[in-house]
């Protein structure tokens, strides 16, 4: 520990107890919880497995751990340390038995999810447009997670669409539960479930863990803390780091009021505030300070460093979004000449639809690059044919899979048998159903020879499993199935998910050489808790991400684009402090990213729903003072940024949604509205501009409807 500063040292050597220590960005947060994992190890004495440690990435947890095992000599240490649903999934793997499941259960991704809800909503006879299915997954998930139970929502329901709602929730629990499967969601919540119902099981882990410590926990949500709380309540040892000024993730549930509630709870709470910043430039952190000290719900600190006043802060004002990734790119370009590695390079964005132009450039300039959080690796066509198969071959009840490769490559089994089959299934998996003569009997015999040798080919890859590694597995599907010659069928895309199917083999046989436990079933749970960050590979390429897919990450250079009023802030936060002040902190994540460059970039004009549309510059440029920045436009610099500041209005927040953007701005494909009579909906489709703009929403069991957009009285979400 000698390397510590006072405060890192101070937070190590806490007493035990709740000990809350609120980390800066860059202020070496993982440093200290490795130390004092390590010190409580070491020193205390305290045996590894009675450790318990949250992060919020596997490739967090992965570091983690590998520093705290160089700490104590290169032991390999059997504390647990992971994220909040690879915990709940140990757990529920120990545990599925007192909910009703059987240990080697399924987990279903959120594309599974939705297909079953699809499926049910098929069944029912409802129209798609009417009932959308993400809409009722994100239902059922806000019911999940605010422990919610079928029958209650049912209960609950005070319209028709409501209670039809509230009925496909039931079902999909029942079919959940018939096909032996968990969503992402159960993961948590079910454990807090089964401490609820079994508090014996809830005694005996709390017992287990003397100590619990949570990194980044202003992200955490109130169903988290509450499986925090079950699991810390025995010796009431919760360490927990965090940085309130970086909570940005309340549009999924996570509330910031954890953190900064956190000392009322607990009335013993010691707090320390990391302040030293290790990363970053002076010019840097001290605009980030000055923007983030606009926010009110915040615990407070000032970030300082002595890495020097560094350069300003560029500012490049552009006539549109063509013209920003136009300056972006050559901004990208001065940099590599001037010795910067493209991996040390990073462009941040508010939404995925504004990585559209700046791809654009940096293909016109040559420039590789990677997207990290757009369209998974995972979530395409030919991955999840074949993961359908794996995930089959471990868990025979996963009707979801079966109805997902059933005809997958084509073997002339068509809807109508599936129909049949699942007509005479009688409850039982699918699987299983097709091994019985009273189903088979039901089937034509053409096609009734296609699902025997379906039947057949699934029964050999189970045993096949049953010896072989993952890899193994996968490389035997793949052959057996002619995968390849199906994907050859289509020349256009045949290329590339060829080299998709190589990749998934890849990573099948780093699984296998990095792990000590190579079966099927440890490989799908470790894909099914990769995130976004997980996947990002140490490639040659600039990176483009959005602001929220950058928190964590570090780069020499930081670029962030649409710096405009309706795109961050975001229109939705106009009318609700607590999300400009998300916004705001937000912008503050993107800022504390860089290490020695930071530009920032506004466009006047921006294409929306095929129209140009004017953009007044973000109010955040003018709560950073004038003399952080050096301004350009164009991609040209001008003698001071007075034409800039200019532009961009009063920063007060009394009327936060006053004069900054045009009504058409709130009005976006994708937008949550709530409507006093229709209840909840999501605008599908806009046309026109001004006040002849025209929204169409579709609302759950209502339908489509159309509304002039000066007019509607909506509520926004």
């Amino acid at each position: 520990m000698k390397d510590l500063n006072p405060e890192q040292k101070r937070a190590v050597l806490a007493e035990n107890g709740h000990v809350l220590v609120l980390a800066g960005a860059g202020s070496g947060k993982t440093r200290v919880l490795t130390e004092r994992i390590a010190y409580l190890i070491l020193e205390k004495k305290v045996s590894p497995e009675r450790i318990l440690a949250f992060t919020f990435t596997n490739k967090a947890a992965g570091e983690m751990r590998a520093r705290v095992q160089k700490a104590v000599a290169g032991r390999k240490l059997p504390f647990w340390v992971g994220t909040f649903h690879a915990t709940g999934l140990k757990i529920l793997r120990r545990e599925a038995k007192h909910l009703g499941f059987e240990n080697n259960f399924a987990i279903f991704d959120e594309d599974d999810s939705i297909s079953l809800i699809r499926d049910l909503v098929k069944k029912k006879g409802w129209k798609k447009d009417e009932y959308p299915p993400p809409v009722l997954r994100n239902r059922i998930s806000r019911w999940k997670n605010a422990l919610i139970p079928p029958e209650e929502a049912l209960q609950n329901a005070k319209r028709a669409e409501e209670e039809r709602v509230a009925e496909i929730y039931n079902r999909y629990c029942g079919e959940l539960r018939r096909c032996n499967a968990f969503d992402f969601d159960d993961l948590i919540t079910r454990v807090v479930e089964l401490f609820a119902s079994q508090p014996k099981i809830k005694e005996r882990y709390s017992r287990q863990f003397v100590h619990v410590l949570v990194d980044e926990f202003q992200d955490t949500n109130a169903i988290q803390m509450v499986m925090i709380d079950n699991l810390s309540s025995k010796h009431g040892n919760l360490f927990v780091v965090g940085d309130d000024d970086q909570a940005i993730y309340g549009w999924r549930g996570a509330t910031v009021e954890n953190i900064l509630q956190f000392d009322h709870v607990y009335k013993d709470t010691i707090t320390v505030k990391l302040e030293e910043n290790y990363r970053s430039t002076s010019n840097i952190l001290e605009a980030a300070n000055t923007l983030i000290s606009y926010n009110e719900g915040r615990k407070g600190k000032n970030l300082w460093s002595r890495k020097g006043e560094g350069e300003l802060i560029g500012l490049v004002y552009a006539d549109d979004e063509v013209e920003e990734a136009k300056a972006v790119r050559e901004n990208v370009i001065e940099l590599i000449r001037s010795g910067y590695r493209r991996n040390e390079i990073a462009i941040l964005y508010r939404t995925h639809a504004q990585s559209r132009a700046l791809e654009n450039a940096m293909r016109r300039g040559g420039l590789p690059y990677q997207i990290i959080g757009g369209v998974r690796f995972y979530e395409r066509k030919e991955i999840k044919d074949l993961l359908g198969y794996l995930k089959l071959i471990n868990n025979h009840r996963d009707d979801v899979s079966f109805r997902r490769i059933i005809n997958t490559p084509r073997r002339g089994i068509g809807q109508s048998t599936l129909e049949k089959i699942e007509g005479t299934a009688d409850g039982e998996s699918l699987l299983s159903a097709i091994r019985r003569d009273s189903v088979l009997s039901g089937i034509p015999l053409a096609q009734r020879k296609k699902v025997e040798e379906f039947s057949r080919m699934m029964a050999s890859f189970q045993l096949e499993a049953s010896k072989m590694t993952a890899h193994e597995v996968l490389k035997s599907v793949i052959e057996r199935t002619d995968y390849r010659k199906h994907i050859n069928r289509d020349p256009v895309t045949a290329d590339t998910r060829l080299e998709n199917i190589e990749e998934l083999l890849v990573e099948t046989m780093r699984f296998v050489s990095s792990s000590e436990t190579t079966d099927l079933a440890t490989f799908l749970e470790e894909i099914a808790l990769l995130s976004d960050i997980d996947t990002l590979k140490a490639d040659e390429a600039v990176a483009l991400m959005t602001l929220h897919n950058s928190k964590g990450l570090e780069y020499r250079a930081i670029m962030i684009t649409g710096l405009e009023d309706g795109l961050l802030p975001h229109y939705s936060s106009f009318d609700d402090n607590e999300e400009m002040e998300e916004e705001r902190r937000l912008f503050y994540v993107g800022i504390t990213r860089a290490k020695e460059k930071l530009c920032i970039y506004t466009a006047s004009n921006r294409m929306r729903f095929g129209s140009w549309t004017g953009n007044e510059p973000s109010r955040f440029i003018k709560e950073i003072p004038e003399g952080f920045f050096e301004c350009r436009r164009d991609g040209g610099e001008v003698p001071g940024c007075d034409d800039i500041f200019e532009t961009v209005g009063s920063c007060s927040m009394t009327d936060p949604g006053g004069g900054y953007a045009s009504a058409d701005s709130r009005f976006r494909e994708g937008v949550f509205v709530i409507h006093p009579t229709y209840g909840e909906g999501t605008i599908k489709k806009v046309e026109g501009t001004g006040n002849d703009m025209k929204v169409t929403v579709y609302f759950l069991g209502k339908g489509s409807k159309k509304f002039l957009a000066n007019y509607a009285p909506f509520k926004f979400r």
